[in-house]
């Protein structure tokens, strides 16, 4: 009876330890699992992974990673080029289904299935790919923080002129970032077409072709027309103003069609531009302003092109009359109301030349001419009307009795016409009337000083003041 006892638990004890030997067997052989390597002649791109766990082939395809993204990719736009990192490009890689899959190589079936996948790997290794990723926002930063900046607009072909030769200077493509098209494409590159090492990328860029050639550029030849005026009495800030204007518009080549704003091609008018404060017409008075005297050099550059008979599309008289030029022959600019602007109406491109120096300043234009030499151009001043200046008193009872300050030069007004007349073997053969120009008429400003105890005498003395008549002022001024 005892040992039929001893039987039954025993066999109790068995039952209920069974599912505890298994769960163990089970555990050993995951055990097992996660410790078996990685079969030789098994290669993750470059990196040989024979022997390793599948933490240290993760650990090794990092390192790779790094490597690669180390790398630099030169990104072009047509002639220019910039390195950027691979990391910086957003390359990064994700390996842990190819590493699975390595180890996973001749693990599978009987031993004679896997001693076979064994001698085959000594035979020919397996080189599995590593997976690069691309992130597309990483490449957008890139573009446009490296490759934008070199962003290039056209530059035309041009002319100098020295020693009375023109050179001329060979132009250059325009070159434009096109960031939408570029994106898509480096992401594609480093993806599926880069390999190792250095990359090249050409982008996505819109050219701009330069204009003009040497071939057009070797018709500007003759001397078309020009102009002159003198400075010589200017102040020397009046004089710095008239040598900075001009040295902007000195050397511009307008192409056939080419239009030109002499204003815009100034401005702005200030002191970190270099212009200086000297008198400018504002409003029927004069006044102080950075700039002031550049109008000298709009007109001078009009008397040339009147005289290379190029067409004006735009031209202003001042306010007032300017001593340097005859009547409407002049042409004003102030900034956001005159503007001085002509355009190359001809077939062959023109090189404008602008001089100032010793107080003389002048244009000349140069081109391929087109007119006959019977035929000449002059241009006629004809003054329609002249208006005196008045004169206008101001008390001040500031100033001594009968004292006279003048606050204002006067200015004669006029109204005026220019002429353009062409002749032919010395006859006139046409008459144009050019434009028609006001000048308004500027009082000669005078303070006048009515300080006095005497009643009589200022009472006097207002009376002459309002009379606007000097000469009654000082009747008063010696009469008291």
């Amino acid at each position: 009876m005892r040992k039929r006892q001893i039987f039954v638990a025993a066999a109790v004890a068995l039952f209920l330890g069974a599912p505890l030997i298994v769960r163990g067997e089970q555990e050993m052989a995951a055990g097992k699992e996660q410790e078996k390597t990685i079969l030789d002649g098994i290669y993750l791109e470059s990196v040989d992974l024979s022997g390793m766990t599948r933490e240290e082939a993760a650990e090794a395809a990092d390192r790779r990673m790094k490597e690669i993204t180390g790398y630099q990719i030169k990104l072009w736009m047509d002639d220019q080029s910039v390195s950027v990192s691979a990391a910086e490009l957003g390359v990064s890689g994700k390996n842990e289904e190819t590493i699975a899959q390595a180890a996973a190589i001749g693990q599978a079936g009987n031993v004679i299935k896997r001693y076979k996948v064994k001698k085959d790997l000594e035979e020919e290794p397996i080189q599995l790919p590593l997976s690069n990723q691309v992130d597309e926002q990483a490449v957008r930063t890139a573009l446009e923080t490296y490759c934008s900046p070199l962003n290039r607009e056209a530059k035309d072909y041009g002319l100098t002129r020295e020693n009375g030769k023109f050179q001329v200077q060979n132009g250059e493509r325009g070159v434009t970032l096109k960031l939408e098209d570029s994106v898509p494409l480096v992401a594609d590159y480093l993806e599926n077409q880069w390999q190792d090492g250095i990359g090249n990328v050409e982008l996505a860029v819109e050219i701009t072709e330069p204009r003009g050639s040497r071939e057009e550029l070797s018709r500007v030849k003759d001397l078309l027309g020009q102009g002159s005026t003198d400075y010589s009495s200017s102040s020397a800030a009046r004089a710095t103003n008239i040598t900075n204007g001009t040295a902007t518009l000195n050397g511009r080549v307008l192409y056939p069609g080419d239009s030109i704003s002499v204003c815009n091609s100034m401005m702005p008018f200030t002191e970190e531009n270099g212009y200086e404060l000297a008198p400018s017409y504002a409003n029927g008075t004069t006044v102080e302003s950075f700039g002031g005297g550049i109008c000298q050099v709009s007109t001078t550059l009009y008397l040339a092109v009147l005289r290379a008979e190029l067409e004006v599309t735009e031209r202003h008289n001042h306010s007032m009359i300017v001593g340097y030029v005859k009547p409407s022959m002049d042409a004003a600019i102030a900034e956001g109301s005159k503007d001085f602007q002509f355009r190359n109406n001809l077939d062959a491109p023109v090189y404008i030349e602008g001089y100032a120096a010793g107080g003389s300043l002048g244009f000349a234009i140069y081109g391929e001419e087109y007119r006959p030499e019977n035929r000449s151009v002059t241009y006629e001043s004809e003054t329609l009307e002249t208006i005196e200046p008045d004169t206008e008193l101001t008390a001040d009872p500031e100033l001594g009795f009968g004292v006279t300050q003048m606050t204002q030069s006067p200015h004669t007004g006029y109204r005026a016409k220019l002429w353009k007349v062409v002749t032919e073997d010395g006859k006139e053969v046409s008459r144009e009337e050019v434009n028609s120009s006001t000048y308004l008429m500027s009082p000669t400003k005078y303070k006048v000083g009515v300080k006095t105890d005497n009643m009589e005498a200022s009472n006097a003395m207002y009376a002459a003041i309002a009379s606007n008549d000097l000469n009654k002022v000082y009747e008063v001024t010696k009469q008291y």
